[in-house]
């Protein structure tokens, strides 16, 4: 399989060095060059355009590269005036920062046709600084006390009720990269509000934030609030990897539990998949623990309320750590696709490749109208859960098998579960049968930690916060 070097901090930037390998030449031919090099030299030195060297080359008449990322402040938090402001990085070189002043700005204004903001990968988006807690305090509700927003300055309003079902969902932002580890991006201190937050009554479908193909991406810091009911963040590509970490994703105005699928009026918080074709990686030892060229972290972060709050498909491989979840609906929390297709002998779809979820609180779902109330519902690949505290739910671990009988590969296995803390009388794995058979314990599913590799979470936390 095609792969992409993991890198161990991947959020720490670093200047390549190049080695440049001087061979000794000997001809006359080169000496009178270098005499007439070192001539010219001596007569840019006297020019005050190149009197420092150390930040900027000026080039004449074509303008000024800079060796440091450009920096643009946008005018507001309209999305007209943020794009403004991208495309003014995009063309200064396609690499730095955008800035978002303090304040509240309806993302469009009352009636007027809805607008994606474009943010190609290598440009970060950051709101103003937020207040966050120093670990000392008591966090907001629900929230590990380490580094957590109390109080956004950056916000970002949906003013009207924009049209959007599941089929036409009107997007907030989308973050398109191809691949290049060189160019990862980051999306900070912002707070995203849905109409729903203004009028109970909404029942429109959006997404948040989408990032394709972008290497090492983070979102931190944010809040979205109604403001991807549709699909929070989702992430697609093959080489989509990154990090979700100390933001709050919630839906606190749906009533009732929604309806069944594409009829209801939230979705998925963070959603995830690969591509089409069989990107599945055959050794579960290179990505339990791994971060690898697809895969995603959530930490540190607060959801409620969503159909399913993290869910995956097509190859994919999530972590949730350090975080909780409260109040959401139990139609499967945490989801794993198990989707395996088989077209004409060849394998045009796989399902999720693997989860991870541990140190987390899953507390109390609400659910009255489909009491199922269910935590991991995986229907296809691989997991790890352990040191969790769970409170509410029926079921754990519940493990089905989705995928055709054409592909068994994406049935459920290596499945690791141990040293979690139950409700009373709830099973570590709850299985279920059909037609496929049943996942069985020590061959699909096993009650402690791997045996047959070594298993080691990967570090935590997964970045050092940065200026920028």
């Amino acid at each position: 399989m095609n792969s992409i070097n993991a890198i161990r901090n991947p959020f720490t930037y670093r200047i390549p060095v190049i080695k440049l390998a001087v061979k000794e030449l000997q001809s006359a031919k080169f000496y009178a060059i270098l005499l007439v090099l070192v001539a010219l030299v001596g007569i840019f030195s006297l020019s005050p355009v190149i009197s420092s060297l150390m930040n900027d080359v000026v080039i004449r008449s074509t303008g000024q590269i800079s060796t440091t990322p450009t920096n643009v402040t946008a005018t507001s938090g309209s999305a007209r005036d943020i794009q403004v402001a991208v495309n003014q990085v995009v063309a200064a070189g396609g690499i730095g920062n955008v800035f978002i002043p303090e304040g509240t700005f309806n993302f469009v204004d009352v009636g007027e046709p809805w607008m994606t903001v474009e943010i190609p990968a290598g440009i970060n988006l950051f709101g103003a600084p937020t207040e966050r807690t120093s670990g000392l305090e008591v966090p907001p509700q629900g929230m590990n006390p380490n580094d957590q927003v109390v109080e956004w300055r950056t916000i970002l309003v949906m003013p009207y009720d924009v049209p959007g079902d599941w089929y036409n969902a009107p997007l907030w932002f989308r973050i398109t990269g191809n691949g290049d580890p060189n160019k990862p991006s980051r999306f900070s201190d912002i707070k995203m509000v849905g109409y729903k937050s203004i009028n109970p009554n909404s029942t429109m479908i959006h997404q948040g934030i989408s990032i394709k193909d972008v290497v090492d991406f983070r979102v931190d810091h944010c809040c979205l609030e109604h403001a991807g009911t549709g699909g929070g963040i989702p992430t697609g590509g093959l080489y989509c990897r990154g990090l979700i970490d100390h933001c709050r994703l919630v839906n606190p105005n749906v009533e009732g539990a929604p309806p069944a699928y594409m009829d209801g009026i939230v979705g998925y918080g963070v959603a995830l998949g690969r591509a089409y074709g069989d990107v599945w990686e055959d050794d579960i030892s290179k990505v339990l623990g791994q971060y690898t060229a697809y895969t995603v972290f959530v930490e540190d972060c607060y959801l409620s309320k969503w159909r399913h709050c993290i869910a995956a498909n097509n190859g994919a491989h999530y972590v949730i750590r350090h975080s909780t979840i409260e109040n959401d609906f139990g139609f499967g929390t945490l989801d794993a696709h198990g989707w395996g297709v088989m077209t004409d002998g060849v394998i045009t779809q796989v399902g999720t490749r693997a989860i991870e979820l541990y140190n987390c609180q899953f507390l109390d779902p609400y659910n009255p109208e489909a009491p199922q109330q269910t935590l991991v519902f995986l229907r296809g690949g691989a997991c790890i859960a352990f040191n969790n505290t769970v409170t509410g739910y029926l079921y754990f671990v519940s493990a089905s098998r989705e995928s055709s009988i054409e592909v068994p590969k994406c049935f459920p296995h290596d499945i690791y579960v141990w040293n979690n803390k139950l409700p009373s009388g709830v099973e570590p794995v709850h299985t279920i049968t059909n037609e496929k058979g049943t996942p069985e314990e020590g061959v699909d599913y096993f009650l402690h930690p791997p045996h047959t590799f070594d298993y080691k979470p990967y570090p935590y936390p997964l970045t050092l916060e940065t200026t920028p």
